[in-house]
């Protein structure tokens, strides 16, 4: 919570330009899996149900929901 007393913004550490266009998921400010599209990347062994998984860059086309 943040002392507005909504959820906090997850900080990123990482660099993300490699990633642009990809979908990835971050834990601890690190990238732990990328993929080129969110069910690929929801399928990685790698991923815990709390990571953040989001698109980077422009706008994927289509439609997604992100796990906030």
């Amino acid at each position: 919570m943040n002392e507005l007393g909504g959820e906090s913004v997850p900080t990123h550490a990482e660099n993300l330009d490699p990633y642009d266009g990809r979908w990835v998921a971050m834990r601890k400010g690190k990238v732990i899996a990328h993929a080129h599209d969110e069910e690929t990347l929801r399928a990685h062994p790698a991923l815990a149900p709390d990571d953040h998984v989001f698109p980077v860059g422009h706008p994927v086309t289509g439609w997604y929901m992100l796990n906030v």
